[in-house]
């Protein structure tokens, strides 16, 4: 462009400035007049060399990077103004709108260097622009710019299906353990527990699917001095740590269960048996393995006569490998004459007490004691069972392996009912022979034992009092 054309336009702008009365120092800047009025020349004249010298002589300058903020709000200030040109009804050509575009792409490649003078953000609070205005966002372009070139963020695609996939596996995590604590009725510290990993899990999800939470989080992440390009791996991490929190509770559930087993356990000590029953059902929710649970249940619903109850969570603890559910779940069976099938489950127990034999040396001493005791019941019941059947040859050896272990001064006192096997086997040699010395002293070692659980203020079944009787009728 020539000068003399250029002091032409300036003659004409001064002459305007003065009809105004506008000095050069006045609110307008006098460099946004200048080249806004060179601009509608150039719109008007379709001349694009005007267009050129109006954008570029701002925008390309090689020394951008000293610009000072004033400078900088001259180019957006003109760019506001070409925009209100190209919004009124004036038609452009298609060179100055291809020029305008070459200009403006021009503008963003120097938008880093640019918003280095000047605080965006703090204009568009104070003079709110449209989101069209893309020039007053050069921040915003900067920095997404900034994030599609960084290396990590090739990845950042891969690291939201991951999030997404924790994500949803966290909500279902949380939906089971949520379910678990509402049914078991776990009281207030179930609730605590299950409701911090519940608000935190809103709050992840409010930052996932709104673009105000996004927003948040995103403000978060800088604050804590976290850079852009690894926004999204602290976001992984967030939900990886949620599934920790998640895991935590859900690998303790276990452990909670066994405090609600032997809270039910003091309180059926305590004879309060509809708590301890309570209890007992919190395990259980929390943990369906919990056989100690179902089997001290068994026993509450047995001492309620709730037989179907109590034959229920027997099976269950017995199919689980609880050897004690084996004994009282075949004395069941027994007792509705299904010796049958008291005989397979007995068997079955035997199996298992054959495992634990065959690491005797590793037991401790409780362990042996309850491991003879057990087998002093699976050996009783197997003689019963067989005796109801008529099958005394092979009640016997049973019966003498049950006898040999209830003589045993270490195991004795910790057998619940000693003297079920002398009864037992008392009727069998009173059936072979009613004169039987042998039988009187079956008969004397059994009414001796029921007695002393008597006196002791123990409980006896109703078979029990059926062979005291028998036995007093025995020794008279």
């Amino acid at each position: 462009m020539k000068v003399t054309i250029l002091e032409d336009y300036q003659k004409t702008l001064e002459e305007s400035l003065e009809k105004l009365n506008v000095s050069n120092s006045g609110s307008i800047l006098f460099w946004q007049i200048y080249l806004l009025y060179l601009f509608k020349l150039a719109v008007k004249s379709k001349s694009d060399s005007l267009i050129r010298y109006v954008y570029s002589k701002v925008v390309c300058s090689p020394n951008a990077s000293l610009l000072l903020k004033e400078k900088v709000l001259d180019i957006l200030l003109t760019r506001d103004a070409l925009n209100q040109v190209f919004s009124s009804k004036l038609k452009p050509s298609a060179s100055v709108i291809l020029k305008l575009e070459e200009l403006d792409k021009q503008l963003k490649e120097n938008a880093e260097r640019l918003i280095q003078f000047i605080d965006l953000a703090h204009y568009r609070d104070n003079f709110p622009k449209h989101p069209d205005a893309w020039w007053w966002y050069l921040d915003s372009y900067a920095e997404e710019k900034a994030i599609k070139s960084h290396p990590w963020n090739r990845f950042d695609w891969l690291v939201r299906v991951v999030r997404v996939i924790v994500w949803t596996g966290n909500l279902a995590l949380l939906g089971t353990l949520a379910s678990l604590f509402l049914s078991s009725g776990s009281g207030f510290w179930g609730a605590v527990t299950i409701a911090f990993p519940s608000i935190l899990s809103l709050l992840q999800a409010q930052s996932e699917l709104t673009d105000t939470g996004k927003k948040g989080f995103d403000q978060l992440l800088k604050r804590v001095k976290i850079p852009q390009h690894w926004h999204e791996e602290a976001k992984l991490i967030s939900s990886l740590l949620m599934t920790g929190l998640l895991l935590v509770i859900w690998l303790n559930l276990p452990s909670i269960s066994n405090h609600y087993k032997r809270k039910g356990q003091q309180l059926q000590d305590q004879q309060n048996l509809a708590l301890a029953e309570e209890n007992y059902l919190k395990a259980i929710q929390l943990d369906s393995d919990n056989l100690d649970a179902h089997y001290n249940l068994a026993i509450i619903y047995e001492e309620l006569q709730d037989f179907a109850n109590a034959k229920k969570q027997y099976i269950i603890a017995a199919k689980g490998g609880y050897l004690d559910a084996y004994n009282n779940l075949a004395y069941w069976y027994i007792r509705e004459n299904k010796n049958g099938e008291a005989v397979d489950l007995l068997n079955q127990g035997l199996k298992f007490i054959e495992k634990k034999e065959s690491n005797y040396d590793q037991l401790t001493e409780v362990h042996k004691i309850n491991l003879q005791t057990q087998k002093y019941s699976l050996y009783k019941n197997l003689g019963w069972s067989r005796f109801k059947q008529k099958r005394n040859e092979d009640a016997i050896p049973y019966l003498m392996m049950a006898i040999s272990i209830a003589k045993n001064p270490k195991y004795h006192k910790f057998i619940r009912n000693p003297g079920a096997a002398f009864c037992i086997y008392a009727q069998i040699l009173q059936n072979q022979d009613k004169q039987s010395s042998q039988a009187n002293k079956n008969w004397q070692q059994c009414h001796q034992l029921i007695e002393n659980r008597l006196a002791a203020g123990e409980t006896i079944n109703s078979e029990e009092y059926q062979w005291l009787y028998e036995a007093k009728q025995q020794l008279k």
